[in-house]
């Protein structure tokens, strides 16, 4: 009877849940994971979710095109968030999530708090590299992984495309304090270039 319980508010989130959302055996903490495990498996088996990894599923989503599938990203905050840690991206899937390029890494890199692994994912890779605190000392996430994108590309090498791209992002932050705060944290070079454009920005406003 218990287990029939379980069963059910197991099958129900799988019904409830939006395509490519993520399930995990840690989104049912209260109950037996061995049991969940086994219920999201049989999920897997009959097609209603897709493992991704050991203990991390999907809700597959169909289009015209095939079976979409959450990204690495929301893969990784997932992961992240089940192990209660902290994660940044960086190198090019920095630059992929802003756009300041069109490549999709085969392997998705992120600085962690917690502990340096990697994971595997049908066929790709996140690999979690243990991070310092002053990785994480920004208080706009957001930010902090733009400082990432740019670290990675060079400012000295960013092309008149990509350099829209930083206006586009520096617009959204104009006028906030925190955003000044973030960038005074950051490398001399993107902090006097981040200075700059939101200099640039101010006399567009004016």
């Amino acid at each position: 009877m218990k287990e029939d319980f379980i069963g059910n508010i197991v099958n129900k989130a799988i019904d409830e849940a939006a395509p490519k959302s993520l399930l995990m055996i840690a989104d049912f903490p209260q109950y037996d994971p061995t049991y969940i495990s086994k219920l999201l498996s049989a999920a897997a088996d009959d097609g209603r979710l897709v493992r991704l990894a050991n203990g991390i599923y999907t809700k597959p989503a169909h289009t015209q095109y095939g079976m979409a599938m959450p990204s690495m990203v929301q893969v990784a905050e997932a992961i992240a968030e089940r192990d209660h840690v902290q994660i940044l991206p960086v190198g090019e899937t920095a630059e992929n999530m802003f756009g300041l390029s069109e490549q999709v890494p085969m392997k998705a890199v992120f600085l962690t708090s917690g502990s340096g692994r990697p994971v595997n994912i049908g066929g790709r890779t996140i690999q979690f590299k243990r991070g310092v605190p002053r990785h994480f000392a920004y208080k706009d996430k957001n930010l902090a992984a733009f400082c990432q994108a740019l670290r990675s590309v060079g400012v000295g090498n960013l092309t008149d495309e990509q350099m829209s791209v930083v206006y586009d992002v520096m617009r959204h932050y104009q006028g906030n304090a925190d955003a000044k705060e973030d960038i005074m944290r950051m490398p001399q070079g993107i902090k006097k270039l981040l200075l700059q454009v939101q200099n640039n920005i101010e006399h567009e406003m004016a």
